[in-house]
């Protein structure tokens, strides 16, 4: 299936009644978007796992050292890669 749509002025756009049936989506539901090569990217219907689900993500990942902004984006990049959302 492919489907196309055009994005507004302030940056949205609508997802087609389709491909909110296929992923199972309501209004007020939240997506995640999964960034693949330059050009493209996916999304998909975010999980239900609590923020509470990211504790620990980057237990042993800092060498002891205070976690630094950079290492906190990679762990939350590598946490919604797995499909956990905040």
């Amino acid at each position: 299936m492919v489907m196309t749509t055009k994005i507004t002025s302030k940056g949205q756009v609508t997802i087609p009644v389709a491909v909110r049936r296929k992923l199972g989506v309501k209004a007020g539901e939240r997506v995640v978007f999964v960034f693949h090569r330059p050009g493209e990217v996916a999304f998909r219907r975010a999980s239900s796992t609590s923020a509470s689900s990211s504790r620990g993500a980057l237990a042993g990942k800092t060498n002891g050292r205070v976690a630094t902004a950079a290492d906190i984006r990679q762990a939350a990049a590598a946490g919604a890669a797995r499909g956990h959302t905040a």
